[in-house]
């Protein structure tokens, strides 16, 4: 693969030197196949298992795992999409106790699991109980962790560090997609080397960037710390019950953690970039936010790294910024008299650099968040870039380098646009129907497509009357119904989040005797994340009888097509034509408990694609204009 017109594009899988083009989130595809042949030149024999729940910015990551199993028949690569985050962990904390087994295949099995921030938080107990279970010494079991800081495809803005940490899973962080891949690689030698699982954060600007990436086999060796010189040795466990679990603990925060922390300091994980002799102030980050901070010096002039030597600044990048070891941060700081922390969100690091230099008589002072004074520098909320980075990067640097720093730009003004356009709906979408509400109504946000709601014309889709997390939908309802005098809401439910937890949901609200209507709009598809099948779907049919014996006291489909063949529906369950949906919500509004009103009609994206595939045909009486219908 030396010469360019050899390139094909399967080389980002196959190719085990060279050079090839991927983007982040085929780097993460990479992850396991590389590692599985770097173990077979060991002479291990492993697999791999990959499980967790779609999602921005790992959206598409399942997808492009299997691409690459397809790819890499030799390699026993097992892709599981789990229904929801917390099975797709336990289904990974499984991989690793296969190797326990006395009739285990492999000498071990790499664990993957992937999922956003909220996913993180979903799965937070079944990803503890996998920590505590452990990893094999030949398998290792890292978390793909989606942060998503600006709330760009999430309701709420989020960052997994705290959590992670209180976890005691090590985190990395890499800043574009080779750093994904060998930080990946990184992650999973430590897990095995520790017993514990690793976390490797990923940003919507890592996961969608695209680079050339270095396959040198060599590029990735790591260095084991040893224990009275022998590797430490973990079996995972999976009988978790105290006393055991505390002596479990107690093996975490002495021993395995404290690996984590050689193997940082062993691998060089976290490197001093620029090191002037004469440096008076050192700014510590790491991942995407180290770019965004050398973008800043770049904005005020200092270009490249023999401009910030000259300026006498220090910089530390940090590969694995939790837990870092506390003399790797001693080192950094000697001689300086300031030292800046850029982080996104908490400031965890700065937290743990105050810890570390606490004792040292010489301490530089060290700002981030906050000052010396206490004011605000650095923002607590939202994500951090070179625009909101250099104004306290300049503000610091200027009393000693004013001279040689750029001014800061003008502020720029938004120019007002002639024509807003607000987000709708595709052409042909079936939430174009199933969001209308009779007049009145009080209607429940969820997750999906249909969360579009929020930002739509209330006596068209209703009065929204909360958004709730994924699968939580309408509980809410179960808090307010005795405080209001409404006594009914409409509650907006995708096929794909049912299957994933919402349909838990509709059981609670049963439970609690409220009246509810549930609009379960039956796409077949997660049109949000990608257009990936609900994983657990079931036909129809069988929905409907599990509704029916579950409680809920009235089932009505409406849809796009009477006669299409859904089976042989339960008794009393009516299918309308679409244009009868208000007088259908009408009639369920008036009938006491909880109803479910399905509008069966597929997603109008995924129907193109099949089109276009040849895979249906497009009916002569109805062809799809580029408008809303």
């Amino acid at each position: 693969m030396t010469a360019t017109s050899h390139y094909q594009l399967n080389d980002r899988y196959q190719a085990d030197e060279g050079t090839v083009f991927l983007t982040g989130i085929q780097a993460l595809a990479r992850l396991p196949l590389e590692q599985l042949r770097a173990d077979r030149r060991a002479g291990l024999d492993t697999a791999a298992f990959v499980s967790g729940y779609q999602g921005s910015p790992l959206g598409g990551y399942g997808q492009a795992v299997e691409a690459a199993a397809r790819i890499a028949t030799d390699l026993p690569i097992v892709f599981r999409q789990g229904m929801n985050e917390e099975y797709g962990a336990t289904a990974v904390m499984g991989s690793q106790l296969a190797s326990a087994q006395p009739d285990a295949r492999h000498d071990g099995v790499v664990g993957i699991w992937y999922g956003k921030a909220p996913g993180v938080d979903r799965a937070a107990d079944a990803l503890r109980h996998a920590v505590y279970a452990g990893t094999s010494m030949y398998g290792g079991a890292i978390a793909l962790v989606g942060d998503d800081p600006n709330a760009k495809s999430s309701t709420v803005p989020s960052s997994s560090a705290g959590l992670l940490y209180d976890m005691h899973m090590p985190l990395l962080y890499p800043g574009d997609p080779a750093e994904a891949l060998d930080l990946g690689r990184h992650a999973i030698a430590m897990s095995r080397a520790t017993g514990l699982w690793s976390a490797v954060k990923i940003v919507a600007d890592v996961a969608d960037a695209s680079a050339s990436v270095d396959l040198s086999p060599d590029r990735v060796r790591p260095i084991i710390p040893l224990i009275d010189g022998q590797p430490y040795q973990h079996t995972p466990y999976g009988q978790l019950l105290t006393p055991m679990t505390v002596e479990i603990e107690r093996e975490i925060v002495e021993v395995r953690y404290e690996l984590a922390r050689r193997y940082a300091t062993d691998n060089h994980l976290n490197v001093v970039t620029v090191d002037p002799s004469d440096a008076w102030i050192g700014i510590v980050s790491s991942g995407i936010t180290y770019r965004e901070v050398r973008e800043s010096l770049a904005r005020l002039g200092l270009r490249n790294n023999h401009d910030v030597e000259a300026a006498g600044i220090r910089l530390l990048k940090m590969g694995m910024p939790m837990p870092f070891n506390p003399q790797t941060v001693r080192n950094f700081s000697r001689g300086l008299t300031e030292l800046v922390v850029v982080e996104e969100k908490s400031p965890n690091i700065e937290s743990l650099i105050k810890d570390a230099l606490y004792a040292v008589a010489d301490r530089p002072v060290i700002v981030g968040k906050t000052d010396e004074t206490g004011a605000r520098m650095l923002p607590l909320w939202g994500g951090l870039d070179a625009d909101n980075i250099m104004p306290v990067l300049r503000a610091r640097l200027a009393p000693r380098l004013e001279e040689r720093l750029a001014p800061l730009p003008r502020e720029r003004t938004m120019i007002p646009l002639a024509v807003e356009r607000s987000p709708f709906f595709c052409s042909g979408c079936p939430h174009n129907r199933s969001t209308e509400v009779p007049d009145g109504a009080v209607v429940g946000a969820g997750i999906g497509c249909h969360t579009m709601t929020l930002l739509m014309d209330p006596e068209r889709v209703g009065d929204i009357a909360g958004l709730t997390c994924m699968g939580n939908e309408g509980t809410q309802w179960i808090g307010m119904s005795d405080f209001v005098e409404t006594n009914h809401i409409f509650q907006n439910l995708g096929d794909g989040t049912f299957f994933h937890s919402g349909q838990l949901a509709i059981q609670a609200a049963i439970a609690s005797g409220v009246n509810i209507t549930y609009k379960l709009l039956w796409n077949g598809t997660v049109a949000m994340t990608g257009g990936q099948d609900p994983e657990g779907q079931l036909p129809l049919q069988s929905v409907i009888d599990m509704l029916l014996a579950q409680g809920v006291a009235r089932v009505l489909v409406t849809t796009d097509d009477v006669d299409r063949d859904r089976g042989d529906l339960a008794k009393g369950v009516d299918v309308w034509d679409r244009t009868r949906l208000i007088e259908a919500q009408e009639l369920l509004a008036t009938t006491p408990g909880v109803t479910v009103l399905i509008h069966d009609q597929a997603c109008a994206a995924e129907a193109r694609r099949d089109r276009k595939r040849g895979l249906i045909e497009t009916p002569p009486e109805r062809v799809f204009i580029n408008h809303r219908i």
